[in-house]
């Protein structure tokens, strides 16, 4: 009889081993979903746009005075920058954080595309090649009135009734979804980031 104890003693031990593994987690995540200071933030520095909006369908010119439509604009990942006037020392800053996020992706950088969407044609040469050498990949798009605020009616929320002025970088989707948008001070760690993770899930664009 006294040889069969250590084995009921190491059958309870593993028993109680099998229950703590599957309860374990069970249990953490009930104490973590009841207690928030556990709970990691969201590492999203974009504002999220929900449910996303889809863009309507629009005509516009590139730089080269070539039509660019909605089409155009679909299977990758988009940021759109609209420049209302000059672009100054701050749009300028801001359009450097939003090409080093997609230079910072190596490789899965080809998946997304930049816009500078401009509310006028810029006829300075100057600009343009300064453009140009700063940001290469960099599409600049114009338009008439009326299709610009087909876009500009979209990005239009609670906060903000009209877009002109408004230093903010929008985010669409390989569908052309506009999902989220970043404030003119982001972070420019927080932006790489949260395309990496974008990147990573979608298995379009």
């Amino acid at each position: 009889m006294s040889g069969q104890q250590p084995v009921k003693k190491r059958s309870r031990i593993t028993l109680v081993l099998l229950i703590g593994v599957f309860v374990a987690p069970i249990l953490l995540a009930y104490i973590v979903h009841k207690n928030k200071s556990l709970q990691p933030e969201s590492k999203s520095t974009g504002t999220v746009i929900s449910p996303a909006r889809a863009l309507p369908e629009f005509t516009l010119a590139t730089q080269n005075g070539n039509a660019f439509q909605t089409k155009d604009i679909r299977g990758k990942w988009s940021y759109v920058y609209v420049l209302n006037g000059e672009c100054d020392a701050n749009c300028n800053l801001t359009l450097l954080k939003t090409r080093n996020a997609k230079l910072a992706q190596g490789a899965e950088g080809t998946r997304v595309n930049y816009y500078l969407l401009s509310t006028q044609e810029i006829k300075d040469q100057t600009v343009l090649e300064q453009f140009a050498k700063k940001h290469p990949k960099m599409i600049i798009l114009f338009g008439s009135e009326s299709e610009l605020q087909k876009i500009l009616n979209t990005f239009k929320d609670d906060k903000v009734k009209s877009i002109k002025g408004v230093e903010r970088v929008y985010l669409l989707d390989p569908a052309a979804n506009y999902m989220m948008y970043y404030e003119d001070d982001f972070n420019p760690l927080g932006i790489m980031e949260d395309l990496k993770l974008l990147l990573k899930a979608s298995q379009i664009g």
